[in-house]
């Protein structure tokens, strides 16, 4: 803790959290090269009868969409209630580093498997909604670094608090719509999407 508040004074929020991306991002790349063969036959989209169902198969769009709302509120919702606690910087720093870790590994696994067409699935998982993810991801990890640095670290009267936790409340309300659309972008516009880009694997 004490060194992350130290890096923070020295380098700034902004920087600091760069610093940590980037080094997820060695880290994911560095993972994926190394211990290949270790992972390389369990991973779903590496394979091709997988890839042979997804083509194949009808869409339910009403599942996917319960599917893809649990997996994208369940983060959100434990990130502003951990944010909101004295866990919250090492936590965000956490989430930091593993966005960068599971993004690069993702590239790297997908680039080394299928060359540039790699780059078209690439694509496929994350057009559209990420237009939207990525925004509010970046509001989220600034929001919640100034929710806890409000709440644990700086002298902010009772009054002060209680603005700032409102103020929050308000941001989370918007970036929680901004994510349900970018969840109805995922199902019912990415889905297709990614289905016309897998014809060609």
């Amino acid at each position: 803790m004490n060194f992350i508040k130290m890096q923070l004074r020295k380098l700034g929020e902004v920087k600091f959290g760069l610093v940590l991306l980037v080094i997820g991002v060695i880290c994911g790349f560095v993972f994926a090269k190394v211990f290949r063969e270790y992972y390389w036959d369990s991973i779903s989209i590496l394979d091709v009868d997988y890839i042979n169902k997804i083509k194949n198969s009808a869409i339910d769009e009403s599942v996917l969409f319960g599917y893809v709302l649990w997996n994208i509120f369940q983060p959100f919702v434990l990130f502003w209630i951990v944010s909101a606690t004295v866990l919250g910087l090492p936590y965000i720093a956490l989430s930091i580093l593993y966005c960068g870790f599971q993004g690069s590994f993702f590239v790297t696994v997908l680039i080394s498997k299928y060359g540039l067409k790699g780059v078209l699935l690439i694509f496929g998982y994350t057009f559209p909604h990420y237009l939207l993810y990525l925004p509010v991801a970046f509001l989220c990890l600034r929001g919640g670094f100034w929710l806890c640095r409000s709440l644990h670290y700086d002298n902010l009267s009772k009054k002060g608090k209680s603005e700032k936790i409102i103020r929050t409340i308000v941001l989370v309300l918007f970036l929680g719509f901004a994510l349900f659309l970018g969840c109805l972008l995922e199902t019912y516009v990415g889905s297709a999407l990614l289905k016309k880009i897998l014809v060609l694997f």
